[in-house]
């Protein structure tokens, strides 16, 4: 990447220049990138070249511009009317046999001598798809229509569980992966011969998150809102309980070098630096960590409450919000905010979040996940509004 007075230039391996964006065509190209199809995205990029758009080219871009995100204007009825809402609530797995594999659970005593039968048991998957249908349910009656990237409590994006994608999906994908050059005859075979764990982190782990971040393009949501639930680092492998308690929420805007290697990297990579969608996410998500720490009563995260937030992200200006390298922060098209809100192995979360004495929306909940849907919510809301 080379920044000139001028231009802007993403550099090949070689470092020559590859591709180039001029002044003059940063309004055309920000609203091809944020309109269009990754189809046409990837054939634009191909033929752009670092030649300079004439007055004429930078027009015809516009023909292809389906502006479906735009806002239409409020003529009585709801006050989200119009607005699309894609949420993401994160994993899929509802047994230890699925948790064992995704790794995202806990299950322990939390005091074997006091209390041997008072057993932790939580799966991330859950608290996310509650959050999520409380989540769309209060969007909704305001008028809101809202899209979940997964139907069901134990299902992964492909509307069935793992179990049921590997007996009944996972050869016709790979077949389909080879015909279409995707993957290679070799790669095919070592895939379809490993076992659920090895399948799950060597394929299917990415292979679900592209496909989430691929229905909620393809809804051209107007905003996103990725759920998820965190734990104590430190804590691993998470058979006890934590004190620590920490707030915090992720958005795009941090690359390596070998994501620009790729194509498709790139042109993510355009479409946030050209648009505004950075602003809008950091904006989103400091009004979203702010609810959670006003509601929930928790401290927001700074860089050194967690290694991977001194390591592998960037701070942002907006306290909590931090810039992170996460697949679905890259490729969905929107304003978006990846939530954060809590630590479930906190020795007072984990308790109140196996309860499901609150009901919400004829949702058997608690009080926790709806205060966190309602700091969604509330988020949400704003940011939609300020669109108006």
């Amino acid at each position: 990447m080379k920044f000139e007075n001028d231009a802007i230039y993403i550099l090949n391996a070689k470092g020559e220049k590859e591709l180039a964006v001029y002044a003059a065509e940063i309004v055309a190209l920000a609203s091809f990138f944020e309109n269009t199809s990754y189809q046409q995205q990837e054939q634009l990029m191909k033929r752009k070249g670092i030649k300079r758009f004439t007055a004429r080219q930078r027009d015809s871009l516009l023909i292809y511009v389906d502006d479906k995100k735009a806002v239409v204007r409020q003529i009585g009825g709801l006050p989200l009317q119009g607005f699309r809402v894609a949420i993401d609530p994160g994993h899929f797995s509802t047994t230890l046999k699925d948790a064992l594999i995704e790794q995202r659970y806990l299950y322990f005593v939390k005091d074997s001598i006091a209390r041997p039968l008072d057993t932790i048991k939580l799966f991330e998957s859950e608290l996310a798809f509650n959050t999520a249908k409380q989540l769309q349910a209060m969007l909704e009656s305001k008028g809101a229509k809202v899209l979940l990237t997964r139907d069901q409590n134990n299902h992964t994006s492909f509307n069935c569980s793992y179990d049921e994608w590997m007996r009944d999906y996972k050869n016709r994908t790979l077949d389909s992966l080879k015909v279409n050059n995707v993957i290679s005859e070799e790669r095919r075979k070592q895939i379809a011969t490993l076992k659920p764990y090895k399948l799950f982190w060597n394929f299917f782990h990415d292979y679900d998150i592209n496909n989430r971040a691929k229905k909620i393009n393809q809804f051209n949501p107007h905003v996103s809102v990725i759920i998820h639930y965190n734990v104590d680092e430190l804590n691993n492998p998470w058979l006890k309980t934590s004190n620590k308690n920490f707030t915090m929420a992720f958005i795009a805007g941090a690359f390596t070098a070998d994501n620009l290697s790729k194509t498709e990297s790139k042109i993510h990579f355009l479409r946030l630096l050209l648009t505004e969608q950075l602003n809008q996410s950091e904006a989103l998500a400091k009004e979203t960590v702010k609810n959670f720490s006003a509601l929930l009563k928790i401290p927001i995260a700074t860089e050194t409450d967690a290694i991977y937030l001194k390591s592998n992200c960037i701070s942002t200006k907006s306290e909590g919000v931090f810039s992170r390298n996460l697949i679905l922060c890259r490729k969905v098209n929107s304003p978006l905010v990846y939530g954060e809100s809590l630590y479930q192995d906190n020795v007072s979360e984990a308790e109140e979040l196996m309860k499901t004495d609150f009901d919400a929306y004829g949702i058997k909940s608690n009080i926790r996940l709806n205060l966190v849907a309602k700091s969604y919510y509330t988020a949400v809301f704003s940011f939609l509004s300020s669109l108006r």
